[in-house]
């Protein structure tokens, strides 16, 4: 008889420990579904334009779901822009004292650190100021990278346009910059040797042309090489996203020199293609090709080297077209769609580069509007998407097992462009 009861009071506990397994597993569905209805409507609505119910979504999704780290992050970054566009201070400024110190990763805390950061000094209110700041000193004080190498890369900025090369193709590390008066983002651009576009593209909500003293600029540094498989001593050059590498093997270390580029216009583009560098030329003249003398006949046949040249100090020859890769002597233009198809750069990036390229290296110039490498993880990187786009990125993701919502696409078509994002 004890036997009996032994194996029913058995039985019995076993039941019902396989039956709370399946009520909890039943429950965590049932969330799980919810939580995900939640993601993909607060996406939409956000999309839309339709603030308010996003983040009435968002807010949502964040109770619900403890278990996606990637949509928890897209739903931070939702809110921090859906907070700031909408004024809620209060709520974003909670919203960073919640998550700055959590596990999530430094690229959604450099956004949540700029939305906050940025409200607070528009709105003026300077005691939560303080302790936003407070709070990113402790956590990601931008640590100063000293050079090591020597001789002419010496002369490079590491972490700025001399970066060590990482997995496969990654190079560098996303950033802020705090302005310290009244600035222009072409002025910050020029300042960090940066293009324009590729800060206005990764800042989407900062007025380009009225940045005070105290906001932060996202800074996109983590970028992928234009080829998966490159080759070193090559030079690449991206019209999409207006920026050169060069990467190369220096002191037995790998390395890729990256600078911005100014491009040519729609009507004029820059050519694609591999070619290569035929040509140097320091202070050189402009001899002006007859087309630009009809457009501007005041122009003379040719001019001088000086400070109005338009090629700036130096230039080098595209194999045998009449496209340069040159300096400027304009203001600004670095970073735009501005030449006549030249590849233009900003003088003291160009003589960098004129001295360490030889006559004879390769030049592949390419426009890919997005990027999708796998490296550790898989790596997707935007600038400027069209519709077709968004449907090769998803059928292109899906080949390497990766699902994603094409609101999501939308999404970081919007808030994540300009920089690589780990999938």
């Amino acid at each position: 008889m004890g036997v009996i009861l032994a194996v029913f009071l058995i039985f019995s506990y076993a039941y019902s420990y396989d039956l709370d397994s399946l009520l909890d597993e039943a429950i965590r569905e049932v969330e799980s579904e919810k939580s995900e209805k939640y993601y993909n409507l607060a996406l939409k609505l956000f999309n839309e334009g339709v603030y308010k119910l996003a983040v009435k979504n968002g807010e949502l999704f964040i109770e619900k779901n403890n278990f996606d780290r990637r949509k928890l992050e897209d739903m931070l970054l939702l809110l921090s822009v859906s907070y700031y566009k909408l004024k809620e201070t209060k709520k974003l400024f909670d919203l960073y004292l919640r998550f700055i110190g959590s596990g999530i990763s430094k690229d959604i805390k450099l956004k949540l650190f700029v939305y906050t950061n940025n409200l607070l000094v528009r709105e003026k209110e300077w005691k939560r100021l303080k302790i936003v700041r407070k709070k990113w000193h402790r956590y990601f004080k931008n640590k100063k990278i000293r050079p090591k190498l020597k001789g002419v890369y010496s002369r490079f900025e590491p972490g700025i346009n001399i970066f060590s090369l990482k997995e496969g193709n990654i190079i560098g590390d996303n950033t802020v910059y705090i302005a310290d008066k009244n600035l222009t983002l072409i002025e910050i651009a020029k300042k960090i040797d940066m293009g324009y576009d590729e800060l206005k593209i990764s800042n989407p909500h900062i007025d380009p042309f009225d940045i005070l003293k105290g906001e932060a600029v996202f800074i996109p540094r983590r970028r992928l090489l234009p080829e998966q498989n490159f080759e070193f001593g090559t030079v690449y050059i991206n019209l999409s996203e207006k920026r050169l590498y060069y990467p190369l093997i220096i002191e037995g270390e790998p390395y890729v020199i990256s600078f911005p580029v100014g491009i040519g216009t729609d009507n004029t583009k820059s050519p694609v293609g591999e070619f290569f560098i035929s040509q140097k030329k320091e202070n050189p003249e402009w001899i002006v090709p007859k087309s630009i003398r009809e457009e501007d006949p005041s122009l003379p046949p040719v001019v001088p080297p000086g400070p109005n040249n338009p090629l700036g100090v130096r230039a080098m020859r595209l194999g045998n077209t009449e496209y340069l890769l040159h300096g400027t002597s304009k203001r600004f233009g670095i970073g735009m769609k501005v030449s006549h198809g030249c590849i233009r750069m900003y003088n003291r990036d160009v003589v960098r580069l004129f001295d360490i390229v030889n006559k004879g290296t390769k030049v592949v110039i390419t426009d890919k509007r997005f990027k999708i490498f796998k490296n550790r993880y898989i790596y997707l990187e935007i600038f400027e998407l069209s519709v077709k786009d968004k449907i090769d990125i998803l059928n292109l993701l899906k080949e390497r097992g990766v699902k994603i919502t094409p609101y999501l696409i939308d999404f970081y078509n919007i808030e994540k462009r300009g920089y690589s994002i780990p999938l």
